[in-house]
This record gives structure tokens, C-alpha cells and sequence, in this order.
């Protein structure tokens, strides 16, 4: 057995695909998940305002979370086009509460968004 010491070090980890999570919680300690919750992805905020034009739309699920992939912003998997900000409404029970997203690189791994509905 030897060892290459060339300086040269290979990368064995596969890339984590990107995934944006949503959480929504009832409380502002974050300790309450809210299941059920409609989570809708805009381009702008005036689609968001007026509930038009949905880029991507899912529910939350028991622990409160609702996940989205690169495709559901990209369907070209194309990350310097899906590159940027995005709006967010999040609705159950006649409750909305809208919010705004930091710049999204759509780099490998998991980015979170936390939203409090209450």
C-alpha cells in the first residue's frame, strides 16, 4: 500500500443536492411546528401581493416544514438562473403572513427560511 503524497487530495463526498426548507411555527421561541400550512414561492413581490403567477407551491408537513428543490425554482437545473431572491406567502386558516427570502446561491446543501404565523 502506498500513499500519494503529491499534494493532490481527491474529494470522495458526493455533492448534497440543494433543497430550500421552509419552516413555519406558531411561536416566536420556534418550538411550535404548524403542519397544513400552504407555502407559495414567487418571483416578484407583486405576484406575491396579489397571489399570482406561483412559482412553486407546497404544505407543510407534521413537523411544519415544506421542502423545494433546485427544479421547482429552475426546471433547467440551471443554478445561475435560478440565482436570487424570492417572495414567500404562507397561509392556513385565513392567516397570511408574507416574507422575503435572502439571496439564494442554489449552492449543494440545505437552506432555511424561518417564518413565525401567528
Amino acid at each position: 500500500m502506498s500513499c500519494d503524497r503529491s499534494g493532490i487530495f481527491e474529494e470522495f463526498q458526493k455533492a448534497t443536492p440543494w433543497e430550500f426548507h421552509v419552516q413555519v411555527f406558531s411561536d416566536d421561541n420556534m418550538t411550535q411546528p404548524v403542519a397544513d400550512v400552504l407555502v407559495n414561492i414567487y418571483k416578484t413581490n407583486q405576484d406575491r401581493d396579489n397571489n399570482t403567477n406561483i412559482l412553486s407551491t407546497r404544505n407543510t408537513g407534521a413537523d411544519g416544514e415544506a421542502v423545494f428543490s433546485l427544479k421547482d425554482f429552475e426546471p433547467g437545473l440551471d443554478t445561475q438562473k435560478a440565482k436570487g431572491i424570492y417572495y414567500i406567502r404562507v397561509e392556513k386558516d385565513g392567516i397570511i403572513k408574507n416574507d422575503i427570502t435572502r439571496y439564494l446561491l442554489m449552492n449543494d446543501g440545505h437552506t432555511y427560511h424561518y417564518i413565525v404565523l401567528n
